[in-house]
């Protein structure tokens, strides 16, 4: 079970760094930003205080540390991801980890942002509040499927690092 948890963690921060740095490629080759990890470490804020929906996320009240809270959170979620994949896919489905189930697992959970996260923050489900609502519809799906794909990717790491 160590080793299984060890891997699970790796893949999961794999796919997190992987997240990132597409995002940063993405700011540099059409100027759309990378996500704002110190709003959702606001928002994550605001929960223990009983608030988890907001009109405008920006306007809410600041929590301190909330970037160092959002980009913690950030990878800790990529971790859990990771977890949920490989107990999903090795201990639960008796599959071995391949790029048709990581990505179908990066598209399904592309539910959290598009059902938790944009509503919470006030940006509506599948982000309709917003001026072009398609945008955070076609970034999050882009981001969730490449993550999905880069948890497989990273099992591969994974494999060849311990071979």
């Amino acid at each position: 079970m160590q080793a299984f948890a060890i891997e699970a963690m790796f893949i999961g921060a794999f796919a997190t760094v992987a997240l990132d740095i597409w995002q940063r490629v993405l700011k540099h080759a059409t100027g759309i930003p990378p996500s704002n990890w110190a709003m959702a470490g606001r928002w994550f804020g605001h929960m223990p205080r009983g608030r988890f929906v907001h009109e405008v996320m920006a306007d809410a009240e600041e929590i301190p540390n909330e970037q160092a809270l959002g980009w913690s959170l950030h990878y800790l979620i990529g971790l859990v991801y990771g977890v949920l994949y490989l107990g999903l896919i090795v201990l639960v489905l008796g599959q071995q980890p391949s790029f048709a189930n990581g990505l179908a697992f990066g598209v399904a959970s592309v539910v959290v942002p598009w059902f938790m996260m944009q509503p919470g923050m006030g940006l509506g489900v599948m982000g309709r509040n917003t001026p072009n609502p398609a945008m955070p519809r076609y970034l999050a799906l882009t981001a969730h499927t490449l993550f999905g794909i880069s948890l497989w990717g990273g099992t591969v790491v994974y494999g060849n690092l311990i071979a």
